[in-house]
This record gives C-alpha cells, structure tokens and sequence, in this order.
C-alpha cells in the first residue's frame, strides 16, 4: 500500500485538518450537504480551513448548484471537489472546468460497474461506496470483490465503512486503479470529529506513511 494515498472525509475542525496534515494523509474531505450530521458550515471559521497547506482539501457536494461549488471552493480554498448525488457526466464535466472532480458511485452489483464507463473522461477519478440511508457515512463495508471486475481507465478512490481493523487486509489487498482509501465514519469520537490517535496507528499499520 505504499503507493496509495489516504483521504479523511467529514472533517469539520481546523485542528484536525492540521494533525492529518502532519500525519502525511493526502486528502482532507469536508461536507457541504445540509442533512448530513457532519455538514461543515457553521461548525467552524473557514479562514482556518483555508489556511492549512499541506493537504488537499476536498469538498463534498450532493446535486448542488455549480454556483454553489464555486462559491465554497473559493471561501474554504478547495483543490478539488466530490460529487456525491446524482450528478451526470455531463455536470462533472462543467465542474471539472473549474477544479478536479471526484465522481462517487455507491455499487451494490457487478452490474453496477456498467455506469463506470460513462464518466470516462468527465472525471479525475471514481469514488466506490456502498448504498445506504445516507449519501456517504454510513459506516457499512464495501465489498471490495467487486471491483475485481472494473477495469476503467480512471482511478478510485476505495470507500465505503474502512475500519481500524481492515489495515491487515488491505495491505495485501491489490488493484492497479486504486488510487486512495477513503476514511470517515468509523475513525470518529462523535460525527465530525476525529480520532486523531486512531487514525496514526491505522497509517502506520499500512505502512505508508
């Protein structure tokens, strides 16, 4: 795993954007969706998010208005963006005008991999989760045999309910499109909030850092 790169999604405290930072994780995610508990605006001073170099600051979208995107990426210094919602290729493509994209896909079957092939080219990347109640967070495994079966063009990002205790498997766990794992829900003392402690001995057990 030395060759992939770690993202830490629903961060809301400056704080904590800084001890990733220092940790060596790649890519800091905020929410910008209302009804998620870890939704960022009027949690925390923008200017200290922006402020913290180091680290790619990512926020999360789901079927905003462009408008909006710009507005926040400008206001907390986003690098690049994750749209989380219904968003067609045709949209990434208009946001990707402005900052790279993160496409998120929840898959539930192999089937699901077939609406891969139509963001080729409109995105970064991909986002593999799982479905669940809520648009990302939702704690529950990705069943990474799944992807086995992709054999897009462009890199993932892995989601989907990682743990502290699935270090050991995805250190020998392989696929050449996989880009970053993502973390959120299950590295947290409450929603939006996280353990920092956890997540460094989760780094040094895959040996990437």
């Amino acid at each position: 795993m030395k060759d992939t790169h770690i993202k830490v999604c629903g961060l809301t405290r400056p704080e904590d954007m800084e001890a990733l930072s220092g940790l060596g994780v790649h890519y800091g995610g905020m929410i910008f969706h209302a009804p998620s508990p870890r939704f960022i605006e009027g949690r925390t001073d923008p200017a200290g998010i922006k402020r913290i170099a180091g680290i790619r600051k990512v926020g999360v979208f789901v079927n905003a208005a462009p408008d909006y995107i710009y507005r926040q990426a400008e206001v907390y210094g986003l690098d690049m963006v994750q749209l989380h919602g219904e968003e067609t290729p045709e949209y990434c493509a208009i946001i990707r005008r402005h900052l790279p994209v993160i496409k998120a896909l929840r898959l539930k079957s192999e089937q699901d991999l077939e609406a891969t092939a139509r963001y080729e080219g409109a995105c970064d990347y991909l986002l593999f989760d799982t479905p669940g109640p809520l648009y990302g967070g939702n704690g529950t495994l990705f069943n990474w045999a799944l992807l086995e079966h992709y054999q897009g063009s462009t890199p993932f990002f892995l989601s989907g309910g990682i743990g502290p205790e699935a270090a050991e498997k995805l250190s020998s766990w392989k696929h050449p499109a996989c880009h970053a794992i993502d973390l959120n829900s299950r590295f947290e003392q409450s929603p939006g909030v996280k353990n920092i402690d956890l997540l460094k001995q989760f780094i040094w057990d895959l040996n990437i850092s």
